[in-house]
């Protein structure tokens, strides 16, 4: 295997230092919160579409996933192609109701719908969600890049963290939207030349199918169990958290039709994602089936070697120069992913915790400032969360399955349901977090269930106090009795389901600990079921009148010519910038033809920069054009 030379350095350094061109190139566009956090409703619907494509992508696809890839073969494969029906699915069904909302922030509104507390809770759920993902993805890069790099692990991780931070910090969602159009481009352009060159090295599909073992749908990993359900489960979360965690995406475009092609867009690109990212580490199990006789892995036996496959591969397939591209890719995706989540964290602190709560008289370009300074203090903390996940033993893969399934289904419930619910009352969203909260940590981490049973129920019972709260409202005013034959009805069927399925011991307790720490939470779940029942009956017919009023804003279609274009504002031009960037940078990799080459390395070489140039080339032409035949429609409109 090839080491990491000076071509390698060079290519990464050309690529942060272009990082922060865009950063600051996008500056001047920024004039409030709705262009930093909306990027003023006109960033183009492939652009989105590609954001939200790229934002599931990091260094943990090429460490994390690609070691599970290794450890279960087909299991995984299956996991990477639930990404595109989830998504697709997902994404239509909220998508046009996302864009209707006007919003500049994911849960801005919550507040409308439900109230000002569900807007709070959500915010800080959800912010927390995505700061300890964040700081998981940033360690799974750090943790590749160092040792491959030869540098300190905290060096490459304050660097990295600090040149994603100062292009959001500049750009805003313009730059975010931008360099993932530009990222994705390298990103496919590498992983569509490290697969096949792969593929070669066992001889044709066929042989790899023959040379793996069948698929199988029981595997422990790392500890932790995945099977069947755990699958089930991903395309739940998956399909409700596009409807919810992808709707900055939706709503920073013109209309509901481009919120459509988002999600469309979103779920064709992710049909890559078993090819370029799952068949890559199964190549690798078959010509390394052992890694500790490997040398390149030898240093890292104990901790995770499998994680290290696809760099691997990289080291033995690529020539020097373009293993540079190819880190300088898996940067483009943690930076893609980490950036959206500096932006889309900061958006909710700034205009639902600062604006909504603390300083309502809070200006559009006082709201920007707040923005800009809330995304420092993420970037630094996720910097931070990324230098102690990065030395934890519980694998890179299995702590983001934990924050993933724990923390997700609690918040997509309501905030999906909530723009297709109309009778549910304002509190229904408070009741279906803390039920799923209370259930994801009894099951999963009290009990040791599996994620798929633990997913199933937090979904259950979310989805049910959710749905079922205009009835038990009811209940409350009209029939206590039966309402509280209810609540202890729960009590007594969670308590022994509970009692009866502690599989584990995560929490190194007995088992009498496990069942009383069960019924507790039984008795909680109960006990709140009276409780919120008495939040929902307290709807006023005010809150009714704008319950209403929000859904008869959902129900009118957006005015592009008043509500985007108004005020004289202009569409920014994006496809030049992206495609001429894009022939750019392949140019520049042409100058890896005045090194030394290997044998086959140019063609390898000459493929990758064709593959650049013809996606630049393209963007330009037909980008220009569409550009062109938008502008004339918004005009006539106007």
């Amino acid at each position: 295997m090839k080491s990491v030379n000076m071509y390698d350095y060079l290519v990464i350094g050309a690529y942060f230092l272009f990082m922060l061109g865009i950063g600051l190139y996008f500056m001047k566009i920024n004039k409030g919160g709705k262009e930093y956090f909306a990027g003023g409703n006109m960033i183009p619907w492939w652009v989105s579409g590609m954001t939200l494509y790229m934002a599931n992508f990091s260094a943990w696809t090429f460490t994390g996933a690609a070691g599970f890839a290794y450890a279960t073969g087909w299991f995984a494969i299956l996991y990477f192609s639930v990404w595109s029906i989830s998504y697709y699915f997902g994404s239509q069904l909220t998508a046009a109701r996302w864009r209707r909302t006007r919003s500049i922030s994911p849960v801005e509104y919550t507040n409308t719908r439900f109230n000002f507390t569900t807007q709070q809770f959500l915010s800080v759920v959800i912010a927390t969600n995505f700061t300890l993902s964040a700081g998981v993805q940033l360690a799974a890069t750090c943790k590749l890049l160092a040792p491959v790099m030869g540098l300190d692990i905290t060096m490459v991780t304050l660097i990295t963290g600090i040149v994603i931070l100062a292009y959001t910090f500049m750009g805003g969602l313009w730059a975010v939207s931008i360099t993932d159009v530009v990222q994705g481009v390298i990103l496919l352009s590498i992983t569509f030349i490290v697969m096949p060159l792969a593929l070669g090295l066992v001889g044709s599909p066929g042989d790899l199918i023959a040379a793996l073992p069948p698929l199988s749908f029981d595997h422990t990993y790392n500890g932790v169990h995945y099977t069947e359900h755990w699958l089930i489960s991903i395309f739940i979360i998956m399909s409700l958290g596009t409807a919810a965690g992808g709707a900055q995406r939706f709503y920073s475009v013109k209309d509901e039709k481009d919120a459509k092609r988002v999600g469309k867009l979103a779920g064709g690109l992710f049909l890559t994602v078993p090819l370029v990212f799952g068949v890559p580490p199964l190549v690798a199990k078959v010509i390394w089936p052992d890694l500790s006789q490997v040398d390149f892995f030898k240093p890292y036996i104990g901790s995770n070697p499998q994680d290290l496959v696809f760099i691997g591969l990289c080291l033995k397939l690529l020539p020097n120069g373009l293993i540079g591209v190819f880190l300088a890719a898996m940067l483009a995706a943690t930076m893609s992913t980490l950036s959206s989540v500096y932006n889309m964290v900061s958006s909710i602190l700034s205009r639902d915790i600062y604006q909504g709560w603390i300083r309502p008289e809070t200006t559009d370009e006082g709201l920007l400032k707040v923005g800009r300074m809330f995304s420092v203090g993420i970037g630094l903390l996720v910097t931070g969360l990324a230098v102690f996940f990065v030395n934890s033993q519980f694998g890179i893969f299995n702590l983001m399955q934990a924050f993933f399934t724990l923390l997700n289904i609690p918040v997509v419930v309501p905030v999906a349901f909530g723009l297709l619910f109309r009778r549910v009352p304002k509190w229904s969203a408070v009741g279906s977090i803390t039920w799923g909260l209370i259930i994801g940590l009894t099951t999963r981490y009290v009990l040791g269930w599996d994620i798929g049973p633990q997913v199933y129920l937090a979904f259950v019972m979310s989805f049910g106090i959710f749905a079922s709260s205009p009835w038990t409202g009811g209940l409350f005013k009209t029939q206590k009795s039966l309402l509280l034959l209810i609540s202890v009805s729960v009590t007594l069927a969670t308590g022994f389901l509970f009692s009866a399925t502690h599989t584990g011991n995560p929490m190194e307790a007995s088992a009498e600990l496990q069942t009383l720490l069960g019924w507790v939470s039984a008795v909680v779940l109960g006990v709140s079921l009276f409780g919120f029942a008495k939040l929902f009956s307290s709807d006023s017919e005010e809150q009714r009148k704008a319950v209403a009023e929000f859904f008869q804003k959902l129900d009118t279609p957006v005015d592009v010519a008043d509500e985007v274009f108004g005020a004289g504002k202009k569409q920014v031009s994006t496809f030049p910038l992206v495609g001429s960037t894009t022939i750019v940078m392949g140019l520049l990799i042409s100058l890896i033809f005045f090194t030394e080459l290997g044998e086959g390395e140019a063609t390898i070489l000459a493929v990758m920069i064709a593959i650049m140039i013809f996606f630049g080339a393209f963007m330009w032409y037909f980008g220009k054009k569409s550009e062109i035949r938008s502008a004339a429609q918004y005009e006539q409109k106007s």
